[in-house]
């Protein structure tokens, strides 16, 4: 699930001719934070040099909104083969450390880029934050929903901009069936369907629910892009059969209970072999005036009760030709975009910690055999935050929540 080379604009909107019709809601504006200026690439430092930092260096080195300036890790080597790999035209121009943040102030860049493993990502973005210097994360937003908690509070405290890049947003095909549902909505039932047999090496093999963790939160975020609807409950199971390399479940089923009435329903397996989905699931979307189908990749297959309109449909879905920037390339022309105009970007860590929720909220329900509500898991969240915080202003911050979900959606 790696996204090929593309030429991008440096207009993300422009680049896939989105309708400001279908587009969602103007974001709030940023205050007290200076724009990035529009007549020069973002310098960006790397922070994290394993895998998804080499793809990170190779989509930054071929953008055309972004400059890649130094990377770091606290392995010895680790940085030089990631700029070595990357494409950039001077590898020797691009400065190496230990410490991200230090080396971003060092180097007065104007973003950092953190794909480095989820325990670090709440001491780095901290410590970023508090610098002034703009974040955008790999998913998942920290390791635990306190954590995730305590980083709403320093972006709230410090001003600055805070991105979680949720790379499947920027398909194509997630923008048309949200074009879809927006027509011919309020959806009842939205399905994704996941199946891919996996051994993965690594922590994953010993990681407490990998399949929900790693790979989970792609389609809890899709769908609350999609169907423009939050969780409020979810019911889910996990089952690990005898030929499974993980110590925990890589095979999940949940219900999730949605903010506008309807159920969304996720299946997800690397335990079974034979028909595999694409990485992006198999999805059905049931609506109230049509509905839809998408098997991953190709376009989505659109329809209602009239024979003609559901030809327009088609139509238009197949007039949308031509390569655009998709995956981590279009997040991070989201990102600078917005710094750019002042803007708070999609997927800000207010708007994401609800997908992130639902993972957490899925695996307390395998855990405790039972129905859990987001809300009740959410403030049970900030009483852990409270309690770990270290920063007085940020804890005190969290204790003024009249409740998260509000400050979440504020």
């Amino acid at each position: 699930h790696v996204s090929s080379d593309l030429s991008t604009p440096t207009d993300l909107s422009a680049a896939q001719g989105t309708d400001t019709a279908d587009a969602p809601a103007p974001a709030p504006e940023l205050t007290g934070f200076p724009t990035l200026p529009a007549d020069r690439p973002a310098r960006v430092v790397l922070v994290g040099a394993g895998g998804m930092g080499s793809w990170w260096a190779r989509e930054i080195a071929a953008s055309p909104v972004a400059e890649l300036v130094g990377v770091a890790d606290l392995v010895e080597g680790a940085p030089q083969r990631v700029i070595d790999q990357a494409g950039v035209p001077d590898p020797s121009a691009v400065a190496t450390g230990t410490d991200g943040v230090d080396l971003a102030l060092e180097l007065g860049a104007d973003l950092l880029i953190n794909p480095t493993v989820p325990l670090a990502h709440h001491p780095v973005t901290v410590k970023a934050l508090h610098a002034g210097i703009p974040v955008l994360g790999e998913k998942p937003v920290t390791e635990t929903l306190p954590e995730a908690l305590s980083l709403v509070a320093h972006t709230e405290l410090t001003g600055v901009p805070f991105m979680v890049s949720q790379s499947r947003r920027f398909f194509r095909q997630v923008r048309q069936l949200r074009s879809f549902v927006a027509a011919h909505g309020p959806t009842v039932l939205t399905s994704a369907f996941f199946s891919l047999f996996t051994e993965m090496e690594g922590y994953r093999r010993t990681q407490q629910h990998p399949l929900l963790r790693d790979m989970g939160i792609h389609a809890f975020d899709t769908a609350r892009y999609i169907m423009d609807a939050d969780p409020v409950a979810v019911t889910a199971r996990g089952a690990q059969p005898e030929w499974s390399v993980y110590e925990h479940d890589a095979t999940v089923t949940a219900t999730f209970e949605m903010s506008d009435g309807s159920l969304f329903v996720y299946n997800g397996t690397w335990n079974a072999r034979g028909l595999p989905t694409y990485w992006n699931s198999e999805w059905r979307i049931g609506a109230q005036l049509g509905s839809a189908t998408w098997d991953g990749k190709g376009a989505p297959v659109l329809g209602t009760e009239d024979d003609q309109a559901t030809a327009r449909l088609q139509d238009a879905v197949a007039a949308e030709a031509g390569e655009e920037p998709d995956q981590i390339a279009a997040s991070l022309i989201e990102c600078v975009s917005a710094l750019r105009e002042g803007r708070t970007p999609m997927c800000e860590v207010h708007e994401n910690l609800l997908s992130f929720a639902m993972v957490e909220a899925a695996v307390a329900s395998v855990e405790r055999g039972e129905r859990v509500e987001i809300d009740e898991l959410l403030e049970q969240a900030r009483i852990e935050a409270i309690a770990a915080e270290t920063d007085p202003a940020a804890r005190e911050l969290m204790q003024s929540w009249s409740s998260v979900r509000e400050a979440l959606t504020a």
